[in-house]
């Protein structure tokens, strides 16, 4: 056992017999990759019993374990517990009921913010972690698996963050909740999603959605979507969306999956896109167009590009810069009447970038800031800065303001 393992325990152990409030312990093992097929035998474990006693005045406590297994008691209170997190821990098999019942209110009863990142679990056994927890008010959990089942009864949550996580079964019941965002593990999301009637206090949501499938693919694009759209359906108050866009458009065969199953959202005020890698420079535009049609009362509008793959090979070679899809920001499905403030991310100085600001303009006519950022390796976009600038100001009074990269423009 490595002596670092030894002397966490001897550190925890000190920490709840001497009545500190706050104790964060970063254990940093040799990186070993989790494997999720057994657990780790308890080659390197750092140890919670029973044997311990109860906390008395612990407030905050951070256990980052460097992937070593964690070993829970069956009954621990930790009374005066406000903030906990749990971070690179192996949990071994039958550890995820005994990992929910340490974050619930019989063991936690004032956890009122609860992070969790990096929680791995052996596969092939199929458990449920349930959460009850009273006065939960944040939970943050990204990549935690294997865990077969989650399920929260949180009456008190109002922010929920789900990231790179893969459950078969997730359950929600947090009727408080007003900020909610959940990306599953690329291409893994839930076979079933059930939420405990509405969420009708939700007003921001970050989803992943996949724009095409193709037709040589499986279904799990189509499932995520799917249960994304499960979400929108019960935030009925929802007016803030934030968008990660995946699943370019390849060939002709390819189906939208966004017009065929992304409903109207009229009632959504602002919008973030941040375009996935997997699309290349000039061929992005078709998914974010699909994806506009599906919104009608925008004000705020923001587009977030990525540094492409391909920009990693060609960028001192000279970028192409000219593009033959003007049709994809053509559609009249396209409503941008009550826009006012954009902001552009990332940008390289194609063509089609200057499509899409020139159909902006053409409806937005109460747009009253522009905020454009070009990204700084492409030293090809300077002119089409100039035309960026001098679309605005051919539109009205517009003032501008520019350096190297950016461009900000106000009416």
């Amino acid at each position: 056992m490595p002596a670092s393992v030894r002397a966490a325990r001897g550190w925890i152990g000190y920490a709840f017999r001497h009545g500190v409030k706050s104790f964060d312990l970063d254990l940093r093992l040799p990186l070993v990759l989790p494997n999720f097929l057994t657990d780790r035998g308890g080659a390197e474990e750092v140890v919670l019993d029973d044997e311990l006693p109860s906390p008395a005045s612990l407030e905050t406590m951070r256990l980052a374990l460097g992937g070593a297994q964690l070993r829970l008691p069956a009954a621990m209170a930790f009374a005066s517990l406000t903030d906990l997190s749990l971070e690179r821990i192996w949990v071994a098999a039958g550890g995820a009921d005994l990992l929910g019942r340490l974050v619930s209110s019989a063991s936690c009863p004032r956890l009122r913010k609860l992070r969790m990142r990096r929680i791995y679990h052996p596969a092939f056994c199929y458990e449920e972690m349930l959460v009850e927890a009273d006065v939960l008010s944040e939970l943050w959990m990204e990549d935690v698996r294997v865990l077969m089942s989650l399920k929260l009864r949180t009456p008190r949550l109002r922010v929920l963050h789900i990231y790179k996580c893969s459950h078969e079964e997730l359950r929600i019941s947090a009727l408080r909740l007003e900020e909610l965002a959940i990306v599953f593990q690329l291409a893994c999301p839930p076979r079933w999603l059930e939420v405990d009637g509405d969420l009708p206090a939700v007003r921001s949501l970050k989803i992943r959605l996949w724009s095409h499938r193709s037709h040589l693919s499986g279904d799990l694009e189509a499932a995520e979507n799917d249960t994304n759209m499960l979400l929108l359906k019960h935030c009925s108050s929802l007016t803030c969306l934030q968008v990660f866009l995946h699943g370019r458009k390849a060939s002709k065969k390819d189906v939208d999956m966004i017009k065929r199953r992304v409903p109207y959202l009229p009632h959504i005020t602002s919008l973030t896109v941040n375009v996935s890698l997997s699309f290349k420079r000039h061929g992005y535009g078709a998914s974010v167009a699909s994806l506009l049609t599906r919104f009608s009362n925008l004000r705020r509008l923001s587009l977030h590009l990525p540094f492409f793959y391909e920009l990693g090979y060609n960028l001192y070679a000279g970028l192409d810069l000219l593009c033959h899809h003007r049709y994809h920001w053509k559609s009249n499905e396209i409503s941008m009447a009550y826009l006012q403030e954009v902001e552009l991310t990332g940008l390289t100085g194609t063509d089609c970038e200057v499509w899409f600001m020139k159909t902006m303009l053409a409806s937005a006519k109460g747009l009253f800031k522009v905020g454009i950022s070009f990204n700084p390796y492409c030293w090809q976009h300077q002119g089409n800065m100039d035309a960026f600038e001098r679309m605005l100001l051919d539109e009205g009074m517009w003032t501008c303001h520019r350096d190297t990269h950016m461009l900000t423009c106000l009416r």
